[in-house]
């Protein structure tokens, strides 16, 4: 969002309403065909895994690629807290002020999984990756929309996996195939087929189906952010 006055309504380093709202709208497709939409504490998990323990390590050692990618998944994480809670009933959330901005804000939320913040989120995220895009020089919408891109290849068309590995025992064969060339670190994965995009999709999860959402490693593409980086 253009928080900042001064920014040119062209600048790199923000996101304008309609660029927001698209991406935003992105995030939530891919929750909702990986079915983690109402996954409470998953996503308080993810939020702490991808803000706390993976943006800010990159941010100390400057790492800029490392920050562009912490910067988009933090977006990912947070539209998914932030859609789940404010989708609930007024009732359900004492929403709170605080004194806090921009960084200092999301540390609170997220060190203290303070709900009642959640309301002021999306704000003062978007402040702080705004600041970031312009230090670490980088474009914000590029670098979040290569990362709901990559996110989408996590899924694979049900068509294609039958193609890869046959018409029986397709899913199960696919998630022992996930567990092997993850080499430990996903466990007990799970496969299910999804029918709210065009086409089935088969997303995989981790802990018998309730975990992370799984990287079929022969499908999934990394984030390439060569595109998003701005020259001095």
């Amino acid at each position: 969002l253009q928080t900042n006055r001064g920014k040119e309504m062209n600048s790199p380093y923000t996101l304008t309403k309609e660029q927001y709202q698209e991406l935003y709208q992105e995030v939530l497709l891919f929750a909702e065909i990986g079915g983690v939409v109402n996954d409470e504490e998953g996503i308080w998990k993810m939020c702490e895994e991808e803000f706390v323990n993976e943006l800010l390590p990159a941010i100390e050692a400057e790492d800029r690629i490392k920050v562009i990618d912490g910067c988009a998944d933090s977006f990912v994480v947070c539209v998914q807290l932030h859609h789940f809670c404010m989708s609930k009933a007024s009732f359900e959330i004492e929403y709170r002020q605080s004194l806090r901005y921009g960084f200092p804000y999301l540390t609170q939320v997220f060190t203290r999984n303070e709900v009642g913040l959640v309301p002021g989120l999306m704000y003062n995220l978007m402040l702080y990756l705004q600041s970031l895009a312009e230090q670490y020089n980088f474009n914000l919408y590029k670098a979040i929309k290569e990362v709901n891109r990559s996110n989408m290849t996590k899924f694979v068309r049900l068509g294609d996996l039958m193609n890869k590995y046959g018409d029986k025992n397709t899913l199960l064969r696919a998630s022992l195939a996930c567990e092997e060339l993850s080499n430990g670190k996903y466990k007990d994965v799970k496969a299910t087929w999804n029918t709210t995009a065009e086409y089935a999709l088969v997303v995989f999860r981790a802990d018998n189906g309730k975990g992370k959402i799984v990287k079929p490693l022969w499908h999934f593409e990394e984030p390439n952010f060569t595109h998003c980086l701005l020259e001095n």
